[in-house]
């Protein structure tokens, strides 16, 4: 007891930093130590740079290791001009933090009276995403299009630039996306596909004007003849395959992946926001240990 004693007192009086309290009121935390959980920080962005609108997102179980989500990759429709990682207008490190940094958020007006706002909440084994619209002006803003881009690529155990361990649910099952999803039609020259499907009581994205990238000859996109049920893509660790991150948002309206970054897509289809209204959806980035199903649980029971 007297040696227990001793030592704490060395190590109060001797190292900084070192006590059985944890960090102090403003400190950050160890990225070192497990236990500080999932952090969010962000690069500043300029005009036109894909910085603009990214947020770095920790692995929970390689914490110093990072990844990033456009959020947005972009979003506009008819009475919205586009908040995008493109966008002229410069939003220089749009995000906020909370004192721990688990939680982050920002918002920006993309014309006078339009509110777009974005927020991000960790814990430990999952990342809650909530986005809204909110309009005071007199004008609708209708046919809303947003792309969000997850890219768990970044991390080493998901750097995986093809298909073989990237899946959709279909009817609440996994399905291998390209390998056990189905397109007749010609594919882009000189390039690889990158997939997409249609989401279970949603729009025919094949229908929407400027979605061009997704048709025969104005882009690589492709929409298989199956459809996502429920709207969650998911990719598997290389090493360790009982290891999984995934992304899901309700409402969606297309799931999609592009090997060649590699990214993965569950794009939310925010409902449109006439005059005095709000509009949103939610969604949740889930890191999961186990099989798909219980993958799919989590997304059904968290979201």
């Amino acid at each position: 007891m007297l040696r227990s004693l001793i030592g704490l007192l060395l190590c109060l009086l001797v190292v900084p930093g070192c006590s059985s309290g944890g960090n102090g009121p403003g400190q950050e935390g160890n990225e070192q130590d497990p236990d500080t959980g999932i952090k969010f920080s962000s690069r500043s962005g300029e005009g036109g740079a894909e910085t603009t609108n990214t947020l770095l997102i920790s692995s929970p179980w390689a914490p110093q290791q990072r990844f990033s989500i456009n959020y947005p990759e972009h979003c506009w429709g008819k009475g919205l001009p586009n908040v995008s990682h493109s966008s002229t207008v410069k939003i220089d490190k749009p995000w906020l933090f909370s004192e721990d940094s688990s939680s982050t958020w920002f918002e920006y007006e993309p014309r006078p009276g339009v509110v777009f706002r974005a927020r991000a909440d960790a814990d430990s084994m999952a990342v809650r995403l909530t986005m809204e619209l909110h309009n005071s002006s007199d004008t609708a803003a209708t046919d809303i299009r947003t792309l969000i881009c997850l890219r768990p690529g970044e991390l080493i155990d998901f750097r995986n630039n093809n298909y073989e361990n990237t899946f959709v649910a279909v009817n609440s099952e996994p399905v291998q996306l390209g390998a056990e999803t189905h397109y007749d039609g010609p594919l882009p020259e000189n390039r690889r596909a990158y997939w997409a499907l249609d989401v279970a009581g949603g729009p025919d994205n094949l229908a929407i004007e400027d979605l061009g990238w997704f048709r025969p000859g104005s882009g690589p996109g492709r929409i298989v003849k199956e459809v996502a049920d429920p709207p969650l893509i998911a990719v598997r660790s290389l090493g360790q395959p009982q290891r999984w991150i995934a992304v899901i948002w309700q409402p969606a309206r297309m799931v999609f992946s592009n090997c060649s970054i590699p990214c993965i897509h569950s794009d939310p289809q925010l409902p449109d926001c006439p005059p005095g209204a709000t509009s949103g959806a939610e969604g949740l980035i889930i890191f999961h240990e186990g099989d798909f199903q219980g993958l799919l649980e989590r997304a059904k029971n968290e979201l």
